[in-house]
């Protein structure tokens, strides 16, 4: 069986095309105004037909994919919005406003000349061709935020060693060159290298263990033997000690890359900066900041675990979402089960980590939409959950023991699941993904709990007017 349908025609399966090449090719290789503008223009190509499929009028399809287009490219509030659906969907993700995006609005013209040259297809084209053109769009890469710089290559060059620095920025890569690995001076000339995995000065070699902050020795061709090394548990906090803004965008903190001269010998640790050892033999670390090699901001060994900074947040919103549904459980109402799923949402606007209302300055995080959170969040969903839950209560009238039980469940909850994680900061648990896994046993087995209590204990008092209908 054939349709006509304008996604199967030439210019949108072209659309579609151009869209992932770019996306995820063309924009890592050559990053740039073309290549941004070039994802736009087949989006805009691409959207109106998936559109169709579902709206069946060409031109409101159009119409929806170039007013949602302009509210987003053009406006903070869409931009909000446009970030909470790809967050939804991919992870937390930036989409900034840029009304520069909007010069790309004629190609919904190319759009517009596909939908007046359908071409019949076959079903098996249109649901080949459907999820592909969905994927594409949805998985559009969002702008990237700042990922921190790391130490990744070294190499040995007239006599001297030069240590290779790297992030996301343009401007990328730096190189700083030491003869006596303790005075640094900029290299003019970075290219990137491939990380040396070992090295020797005459007879001594030194060579790095993948996935370690350890550097091995050999003197003479005898046996191997450890010339420095930090503790898994010690490499497992300095990985965290270094956050970008997103989790997914942390770089390694292991040994990636040695270089030896007589007297000096210099490792890439990643993020952790380079490790030096000088002619005495002594090995120091290094830190990264403002794109060079500082002492001062290397990060002690002895230093608290780091952990993500919206993680207490996290956990409070879970501790809410417990206690809202330790107190549904008891109230047993489908009006109060709605209540709580409205102020379920309404802590997930509050506490979910949402790094793209903020703007670093220098008093700190400043809101960047406040009137869009105050709109959405204190004036309208709080007080509808509230409203919600405390009306259809005093209608089931609940033992009254349920509220503080839960609101005991949510606290409890909370800290069952911050208390691992302060445990791995101080050392009292070795790692971080152990820290996790206790988190999680902890605060399943505490709102499980009272849930269940309130499930099982609580048996809502007749009603004086009899119970709604549906109720």
């Amino acid at each position: 069986m054939r349709r006509i349908t304008w996604i199967g025609h030439p210019l949108t399966v072209l659309a579609l095309v151009v869209l992932v090449v770019n996306d995820h090719l063309l924009k890592h290789t050559w990053p740039g105004v073309v290549t941004g503008k070039l994802s736009d223009v087949a989006g805009l190509i691409l959207l109106p037909a998936v559109l169709d499929l579902v709206l069946r009028r060409p031109a409101l399809s159009i119409a929806v994919t170039g007013v949602g287009f302009t509210l987003v490219k053009a406006t903070a509030t869409g931009a909000w919005l446009a970030s909470e659906a790809w967050s939804l969907a991919w992870g937390p993700s930036v989409i900034l406003a840029d009304p520069t995006d909007l010069l790309t609005l004629p190609a919904l013209y190319v759009a517009w000349h596909a939908s007046r040259h359908p071409v019949p297809v076959g079903r098996t084209v249109v649901m080949l061709l459907t999820p592909a053109a969905v994927l594409a769009i949805t998985a559009t890469s969002p702008e990237q935020p700042y990922v921190p710089y790391s130490a990744y290559a070294t190499e040995v060059r007239d006599g001297a060693i030069i240590v290779h620095l790297r992030s996301d920025e343009p401007m990328s890569p730096f190189a700083y060159l030491t003869r006596d690995g303790h005075t640094w001076e900029e290299w003019k000339f970075a290219v990137r290298p491939i990380p040396a995995a070992s090295s020797c000065a005459g007879d001594h070699c030194f060579r790095v263990v993948p996935g370690r902050l350890q550097v091995m020795e050999s003197t003479d061709g005898g046996a191997w033997t450890t010339a420095w090394q930090l503790s898994p548990e010690v490499q497992d906090r300095l990985f965290r000690a270094y956050p970008p803004d997103r989790p997914e965008d942390r770089q390694p903190v292991e040994s990636l890359s040695v270089s030896a001269i007589p007297g000096v010998v210099v490792v890439a640790n990643g993020a952790d900066g380079v490790a030096v050892r000088d002619s005495s033999g002594t090995w120091s670390r290094i830190g990264i900041d403002d794109y060079e090699l500082d002492p001062a901001a290397t990060v002690s060994t002895e230093a608290l675990g780091r952990y993500d900074d919206f993680l207490p947040r996290n956990a409070a919103l879970i501790a809410v979402i417990v206690g809202l549904y330790a107190l549904a459980t008891g109230v047993r109402t489908i009006g109060f089960t709605v209540g709580m799923a409205v102020g379920c949402v309404a802590a997930w606007v509050w506490l979910a980590p949402r790094q793209e209302f903020y703007d670093i300055t220098s008093s700190g995080y400043e809101p960047l939409y406040p009137d869009v959170r105050i709109l959405l969040v204190a004036l309208l969903l709080p007080p509808t959950a509230f409203a919600l839950m405390l009306f259809f209560a005093i209608l089931a009238r609940p033992p009254l023991w349920i509220l503080p039980v839960s609101l005991a469940a949510g606290g409890l909850t909370w800290l069952a699941i911050m208390a691992p994680f302060e445990a791995w900061s101080v050392g009292w648990i070795p790692t971080y993904a152990q820290a996790e896994v206790v988190a999680v046993v902890l605060g399943t087995v505490v709102g499980a709990s009272a849930v269940w209590v309130t499930r099982w204990y609580s048996t809502p008092r007749p009603h004086v007017f009899g119970r709604l209908p549906g109720l």
